[in-house]
């Protein structure tokens, strides 16, 4: 694939390997729509603005978290703590999860909080932009807590934690 300068694009298999190099946290994305409630890992996601706060999340076109997002137009990332590598494990893949076995509370906009994250925050869509497979949606942090503990992080296909030095 070609671009406007005629620079040939990397093959996505190296692209690929080379961002599983970068170490990032972790987060179960979460929405709702009506009842319907939906949750997905992500490593996708990053601090767009601090005045005002917003921050954004990239989510697949053919996911049903997508769909929901897109619907409701808002979101809560739940950032996870070292320990909750099962809870990142439950919200991976494509099938529909149930938050009966996860502890969780409602937030503002309706959104599930899971329980024990060390950072929570709630969203509402100020923007979604399409980008290749995926869209970057953009909110409105409308509700932060956070816990300090150590986060959950994720580098090439596994889970790690951070090792702190004096």
């Amino acid at each position: 694939m070609r671009d406007f300068r005629g620079i040939v694009s990397v093959d996505p298999s190296e692209y690929k390997r080379a961002m599983r190099q970068l170490a990032t946290g972790v987060a179960v994305v979460t929405s709702r729509n009506g009842k319907t409630m939906n949750g997905m890992t992500a490593t996708a996601f990053c601090s767009v603005s601090a005045d005002p706060p917003m921050m954004l999340v990239v989510v697949n076109r053919s996911s049903n978290s997508h769909q929901i997002i897109d619907a409701s137009r808002s979101f809560a990332v739940n950032i996870l703590r070292a320990d909750q590598q099962h809870i990142a494990e439950y919200f991976a893949g494509r099938a529909d999860k149930s938050f009966a076995d996860v502890g969780y509370r409602e937030g503002v906009t309706g959104c599930p909080l899971l329980a024990g994250s060390i950072a929570t925050l709630e969203c509402l869509t100020a923007k979604a932009v399409g980008a290749g497979s995926h869209t970057i949606f953009v909110g409105r942090v409308v509700s932060a807590n956070t816990n300090e503990e150590s986060p959950l992080l994720y580098r090439n296909g596994a889970f790690a934690t951070m090792v702190e030095h004096a």
